[in-house]
């Protein structure tokens, strides 16, 4: 098994198609296609059956799929700590979910241009559970992650604020006009989530099974963009974090009943290294958006 038959094979995945996979890594269709079906020489499996359109994983293939997004991250974390311990210099390897990211990039990227401009920054969106899972593989150094229970004892972390979860839709929305919205009102309602792998959509599935509701989840996805766009076109309604909101003027959004919070804090495993400690310390000190 070669890394660059597991980064097409992860591409066609993520993209839905080998033409667009192809397209995204400047090779051939071909190549793409001939890497898959080596894998599945090499490992006696079949990963994909195709479909009218693109094609549907296998059980094998889903595996495989979930295995090789933290193996190819450990890769690029490795060529990356070696080339810059080469030129003898090392990031900052810090990660996030995209919400949380979409609130305090912007602020972190402003304090340190201005207070620590020499501290690399190497920084990667992704789901809490697998920011946590990557702590413990030592493939990131720190992560902003969303958490309602406190984090676990094997982490040092830094609390960074508290932020609502809100229910969002369009402006003529029959319950738009409400002052708040409880799950039991969203229990018809088209619904797009995070995935489990996020926080924020593993704790609103835990809203309404303990209302013992069952959802009509429309679409779930990992990506932000989505929730947002689903939002926009009125396919569906949807959740985001309080202070995304003031980002998105053209969408209603009401608070939960009762209402909903996550905290937000960063979290280490490892003994931190200078820059690292430098990091942590200027996150002591920065302030954020009205989280209101």
């Amino acid at each position: 098994m070669k890394l660059q038959q597991l980064r097409y094979f992860e591409a066609a995945c993520r993209l839905g198609s080998i033409s667009r996979a192809a397209e995204s890594l400047r090779v051939s269709q071909p190549s793409v296609s001939m890497a898959i079906r080596e894998l599945e020489r090499e490992f006696g499996v079949v990963l994909t059956v195709k479909r009218y359109q693109g094609f549907d994983l296998t059980e094998e293939g889903k595996i495989l799929l979930e295995m090789s997004g933290s193996l190819l991250r450990h890769a690029d974390h490795v060529s990356e700590q070696m080339c810059l311990r080469g030129r003898r210099r090392r990031p900052v390897h810090l990660g996030m979910p995209p919400m949380i990211g979409t609130v305090l990039l912007p602020v972190l990227y402003r304090a340190l241009d201005h207070l620590e401009p020499d501290i690399l920054l190497s920084t990667e969106e992704l789901g809490t559970k697998t920011l946590l899972h990557d702590l413990r593989e030592n493939t990131l150094d720190a992560a902003f992650i969303s958490h309602r229970l406190p984090v676990g004892q094997e982490f040092s972390s830094l609390s960074i604020a508290e932020m609502e979860i809100v229910w969002c839709a369009l402006p003529g929305h029959p319950l738009a006009s409400r002052a708040s919205v409880s799950v039991r009102e969203l229990e018809t309602e088209p619904l797009v989530l995070f995935n489990s792998s996020f926080s924020v959509g593993e704790l609103l599935l835990q809203q309404f099974a303990e209302a013992r509701i069952d959802p009509s989840i429309f679409h779930t996805t990992a990506q932000l963009s989505t929730v947002q766009s689903l939002i926009r076109s009125g396919a569906a309604s949807g959740f985001l974090l309080r202070p995304m909101v003031s980002t998105m003027p053209d969408i209603v959004s009401l608070p939960l009943t009762p209402n909903l919070f996550v905290h937000v804090s960063l979290v280490w495993k490892q003994k931190p290294f200078r820059d690292m400690e430098r990091l942590i310390s200027l996150c002591k000190t920065i302030s954020l958006p009205d989280m209101g």
